[in-house]
């Protein structure tokens, strides 16, 4: 094994992974951030971050001294090949290389829980959720046309397709941002709905609704992963949370969730406290 093998084992990668990449040979640099980049494969993407960080549904960790040297020389719409459990790089400085076949795998599909519905309400997760105020500090103005279909959202039948579909069409790609805030808040709703039951005309809504033409890449990557049962490391942590009565657990994983990205975090924690409102409302 080379050095650069040997040291990318630190990474880790995501068990959805393999899925995305079993069928698909070439793709190419989709988006650039300060500490990791998206690969595009076909319809779907890969995230590369830095190994030490939260796992991306669809991503993988290396060593930060390889994603730098990556994000020195990677341009948008680079080619990346994926030949024998390797993503090749091509840029105009060469070509580098990720080794991901050894990294170590995440399981980041959702867990089962033990809470039940009707305990919701008593759980320090939600009764912590319920002491921020999401007002003042989500992605989207709390207008009356807005409070109306957050209304909707909150006790509507989710086997109305109509109803379904205004809502949906509501929020979808309303917001700035790489992951607009209604995005956040629909995925972050649906994360706590499939928690405890599959609601399924609701999940078909969704995935009808929200589509590339409508919203950007990358929300209908993360919903697309939701939808097969799979969601990024921090809001596993978060799922397993509802079983948990340990407050500084649910004051460091919820920290965390809402540092993710300008309002990302907080706009799909503010979604889940709908769901698990809406679950405690049936």
């Amino acid at each position: 094994m080379s050095r650069d093998e040997l040291k990318q084992n630190r990474g880790a990668k995501s068990n959805l992974l393999p899925l995305y990449l079993k069928n698909h040979s070439v793709g190419r640099v989709h988006s650039k951030f300060n500490k990791g980049l998206n690969v595009q494969v076909d319809d779907a993407l890969i995230y590369i971050g830095c190994s030490g960080t939260p796992l991306s549904v669809f991503g993988l960790t290396i060593e930060e001294e390889k994603l730098k040297e990556i994000l020195n020389s990677a341009r948008i719409n680079d080619i990346v090949v994926n030949k024998d459990d390797k993503l090749i790089f091509y840029s105009i400085d060469g070509t580098i290389t990720i080794y991901y076949k050894k990294l170590k795998v995440l399981d980041l599909k959702l867990p089962k829980i033990k809470c039940s519905i009707n305990e919701i309400l008593d759980t320090r997760l939600y009764q912590y959720l319920e002491t921020i105020e999401f007002e003042k500090v989500i992605g989207i103005n709390l207008d009356e046309e807005t409070s109306k279909h957050l209304d909707l959202l909150l006790h509507s039948d989710k086997s109305d397709v109509n109803v379904n579909g205004m809502i949906i069409n509501f929020f979808v790609g309303r917001g700035k941002g790489l992951t607009p805030s209604g995005d956040d808040i629909l995925i972050g709703f649906t994360l706590a709905l499939m928690m405890f039951g599959k609601f399924n005309i609701w999940q078909k809504d969704l995935e009808a609704g929200v589509t590339r033409d409508r919203t950007t890449m990358i929300s209908v990557a993360y919903l697309s992963a939701l939808l097969r049962g799979y969601a990024s490391e921090y809001f596993i942590r978060l799922v397993k949370l509802i079983d948990d009565a340990e407050m500084d657990a649910i004051e460091k994983t919820i920290t965390e969730v809402r540092s993710f990205g300008h309002t990302s975090g907080n706009d799909t924690l503010f979604g889940f406290l709908l769901g698990l409102k809406f679950l405690a409302n049936q």
